[in-house]
């Protein structure tokens, strides 16, 4: 199946069955339109999780009391797992397994107050980053030898090579930055675009109405170059201006997002079918609205749409 007949299909599966769940119901109605727990990335996470302890314990046992040449090999294994453990967490599914504390109230000056819909940001890869830094630091100090040799060429290595790059990556992170932050409010969705290049800093608002928007239609990752592109959700926003009977398009990144796919696509739909529930984005606990269903319960609905797809190939 292609991608455009893939989600074509979860469209019109998605938004046939939240039409019928949102219309007069008193808070959204979470239904399961996309994959929201990984298994395969979960049980990653799991081994991962496991296999670092029983290394560490495996360690501390028999190198007992740690040389600094073991010490130095844990300091690097511990590195690239939390790395693994943070990529497998985001996506598992684990991530959103919780209703995270950065969905609060927002104020916009174009909108005024509503909720907030924080991105995943990029402070745990500048983390990684500072702290491969700062391994390649305790690396050069510790390989250093005035004498050539093995040990000398790894302290060259990581000092001529590996801190440039590091040092040029972490200061990068800070001078250009690409965020798209979203937030939704009683009037609409409010997208801003932020970008900075070094000391030029652009900002693009688009606002898009609950009445004009003519469709919500959830699809796989637009960038053809994203391997397995249904793990990565994205929201297509159909709108008409008032002025214009041109339909508009507006895609939201749910993969980016700090909340759970389809508790958001259920927040969306219901706010464009019931009119009077839009004032809630406004108030002090409007954030429950984005809660997600039970971890238990979402590997449940994932079972359950894998064994009904099953039977229908069958």
């Amino acid at each position: 199946m292609s991608r455009d007949e893939d989600n074509r299909a979860i469209s019109k599966q998605a938004v046939c069955s939240l039409r019928k769940s949102t219309a007069g119901q008193q808070k959204p109605l979470w239904v399961r339109t996309c994959r929201s727990v990984h298994v395969g990335w979960l049980t990653a996470f799991v081994g991962l999780a496991g296999a670092s302890v029983a290394i560490l314990v495996t360690l501390v046992l028999l190198f007992e009391p740690l040389t600094p040449d073991v010490l130095m090999g844990v300091l690097w294994l511990a590195f690239l797992v939390i790395v693994a453990l943070g990529q497998s967490v985001v996506m598992s599914g684990v991530g959103s397994a919780r209703l995270s504390r950065f969905v609060r109230p927002i104020e916009v000056a174009a909108a005024g107050r509503g909720l907030s819909v924080p991105g995943r940001g990029d402070f745990l890869i500048r983390s990684f980053i500072f702290a491969f830094a700062v391994l390649l630091g305790f690396s050069y100090f510790y390989w250093r030898d005035d004498e050539p040799g093995r040990r000398q060429f790894r302290a060259e290595i990581s000092t001529l090579v590996g801190a440039p790059v590091g040092l040029l990556w972490f200061i990068l992170g800070f001078v250009i930055v690409n965020r798209t932050r979203i937030s939704l409010h009683p009037d609409g969705i409010v997208q801003e675009i932020y970008r900075r290049r070094v000391w030029k800093v652009t900002s693009d608002v688009t606002v898009v109405p609950w009445d004009g928007i003519v469709g919500l239609q959830p699809q796989t990752h637009p960038n053809p170059a994203v391997p397995h592109p249904h793990q990565y959700p994205t929201v297509r926003v159909v709108y008409r201006e008032v002025d214009s009977e041109l339909d508009q398009e507006l895609t939201l990144m749910v993969c980016e997002k700090k909340v759970e796919p389809n508790a958001l696509l259920a927040l969306l739909q219901w706010c464009r079918d019931n009119p009077w529930a839009r004032e809630q984005l406004a108030h002090d606990d409007a954030r429950e609205l984005l809660r997600p269903p039970r971890f238990l319960d979402r590997i449940e609905a994932d079972r359950a749409a894998s064994m009904s797809g099953r039977r229908d190939v069958q």
